[in-house]
């Protein structure tokens, strides 16, 4: 009888193992990571030039964060922008994609939850300009130990261009 339970569990375990692997084969960019804040995000694609160091410091804050990011490093960024449809006036030095959406910039986590715990009917997010103290763009004093971080806004956008102001950031 022990046998008879132990190969059926045996069994459970090896179809569950099987399904999930399956899942993953099928369906490779479909990976999905719980952030700090148990919200389900699918894999980051993230592009950004060679030489950028405060982009690879966000995709770091991502990771940080419990998501799985790719990272494309790619000769000619704006490339992208312009597959992506990033309105000028919010392109920034890196860029991916979450799904159906498009991040722009050094979005915070915080922002990025917000995104996906709401679900708009947004093409995508951006920190239009570098501001001090956004994710890779921290600043510390090493004399003082404190930081110096400036309020910023996260802007949606719609396919259309139409933005808007989508979060507020205090750090």
């Amino acid at each position: 009888m022990a046998y008879k339970k132990s190969s059926k569990k045996r069994f459970l375990n090896t179809l569950i193992f099987s399904g999930i692997l399956f899942t993953n084969i099928i369906y490779p960019n479909k990976s999905i990571a719980l952030t700090q804040e148990n919200i389900d995000i699918p894999k980051v694609v993230s592009y950004r030039s060679a030489s950028c160091g405060c982009c690879k410091k966000w995709i770091n804050h991502l990771r940080d964060n419990g998501l799985e990011v790719v990272d494309n490093v790619i000769e000619d960024i704006s490339v992208i922008k312009g597959q992506y449809q990033i309105p000028n006036n919010l392109r920034s030095c890196h860029s991916a994609q979450i799904a159906n959406y498009i991040i722009e910039g050094h979005v915070p986590i915080k922002s990025i939850n917000k995104l996906f715990r709401e679900k708009p009917g947004i093409k995508g997010i951006a920190v239009p300009r570098v501001s001090l103290g956004s994710p890779g763009m921290e600043m510390h004093s090493h004399e003082s130990h404190s930081h110096d971080y400036e309020n910023y806004k996260v802007v949606s956008f719609s396919n259309t261009g139409k933005t808007k102001i989508f979060d507020k950031i205090s750090p």
